[in-house]
């Protein structure tokens, strides 16, 4: 039988949109796709430069394009756009699909000129839900979705709130969108054996504006100063790693409030936390928090799309509203005070991941989708 020829191009190589592709490219059925992958290298991070070798190894195409920047470039756009037509145009791929914003721009236009009927889109959180936009910049981004969505067969929404996002700005209609939960390979239910007595509460995100990690540093703050029990801890890298170093030791709080760093294997480091926390401003559906629920984690979080998709306020965690510190401190104390509660909304945690957040229901309606597109 002949294989479908799948394209994904994507320029964001890094962190959780890196995850997702990778996590599909590794495991859909390479028997029925024939995959090639069109980045670009300017945000790739390390794990994904380092799988490269595995995966031309495993039979996938990729194709690098040095142009293919995040930042907006005629000249530079021009040229990845060139770039893209000229592969697509080699390839003639059955299927076109594009992850997250510039990429899904510039590919889903050279798409387009080639002549693609099968363009697959999917955002990983739209430019315009970001917070810190002007109204202006708002309405640009949005117009730019809705441009853009009109040569786009199918938008695969990772949660269901940034596709009721896309619904009510009219990029999306209920026919030309769905959604899709990212997933993770299958746990087994976690065993916590807590060695002490003190308690852990950890986050896993990049140190940028979005994550908010001024917000979690005050949350700490607090806590700490009334519970000589109870530690935090933050892994991950980026701009705000020095900001929030430096605030800490500016407090003396080094002992108390512990900055890991970037760590390829997040799950170590999950299963020494008793409760995650995010204080994300916007996320689309982030992996983070899916690892949380596998390793049967409370979650408290902020109540913004993607997080409100995984916590259930009193079921699996608490949800706060953005920056807002003494809810968090709230919520935080009645589980530091009833231990018991830890154990429970975690339980739920796992329930939940099984539920709906595995690999294998990821790839399958994935796959299912793709097939619907044959059939036509």
């Amino acid at each position: 039988m002949k294989r479908v020829r799948l394209l994904y191009i994507c320029e964001a190589m890094g962190g959780g949109v890196r995850r997702h592709l990778l996590d599909i490219i590794e495991n859909i059925d390479l028997g029925l796709y024939d995959i090639h992958l069109i980045y670009g290298r300017n945000r790739a991070d390390q794990v994904f430069l380092s799988s490269l070798p595995n995966l031309k190894q495993k039979g996938i195409y990729l194709y690098e394009i040095k142009e293919l920047d995040r930042e907006i470039s005629l000249k530079k756009d021009t040229k990845a756009l060139i770039e893209m037509i000229k592969i697509i145009n080699s390839i003639n791929p059955d299927i076109v699909h594009c992850h997250s914003s510039k990429a899904g721009a510039l590919g889903r236009a050279a798409a387009y000129l080639c002549g693609i009927k099968n363009i697959v889109y999917t955002p990983h959180a739209y430019m315009a839900q970001s917070l810190n936009l002007s109204q202006k910049k708002m309405k640009f981004y949005v117009g730019l979705e809705k441009l853009f969505s009109k040569i786009t067969k199918l938008t695969i929404n990772v949660s269901e709130g940034e596709r009721q996002f896309a619904l009510q700005n009219g990029i999306v209609t209920i026919n030309n969108s769905t959604v899709i939960y990212n997933g993770i390979p299958r746990k087994e239910k976690p065993q916590k054996i807590r060695g002490n007595n003190r308690i852990i509460i950890g986050t896993v995100a990049r140190l940028s504006e979005q994550k908010d990690p001024i917000t979690f540093y005050n949350i700490a703050k607090n806590i700490i100063c009334k519970y000589e029990s109870v530690d935090f801890r933050y892994v991950g890298d980026g701009p705000f790693y020095e900001i929030l170093k430096n605030k800490i030791e500016s407090d003396n709080l080094q002992r108390r409030i512990q900055l890991v760093g970037f760590k390829n294997n997040i799950s170590d480091q999950l299963q020494e936390f008793d409760i995650f926390i995010t204080t994300s401003l916007y996320e689309g559906m982030p992996y983070a928090l899916i690892e949380a629920l596998a390793e049967g984690l409370p979650i408290v979080g902020t109540n913004v799309t993607g997080n409100n998709e995984i916590i259930f306020d009193g079921i699996n965690g608490y949800l706060f509203n953005i920056k807002d510190v003494n809810g968090a401190v709230q919520v935080l104390e009645h589980l530091i005070n009833n231990p018991e509660k830890i154990k429970s909304l975690g339980e739920q945690s796992y329930k939940i991941y099984i539920e709906k957040f595995t690999i294998e229901k990821m790839i399958k309606k994935l796959e299912l989708t793709y097939q619907e597109f044959e059939r036509r």
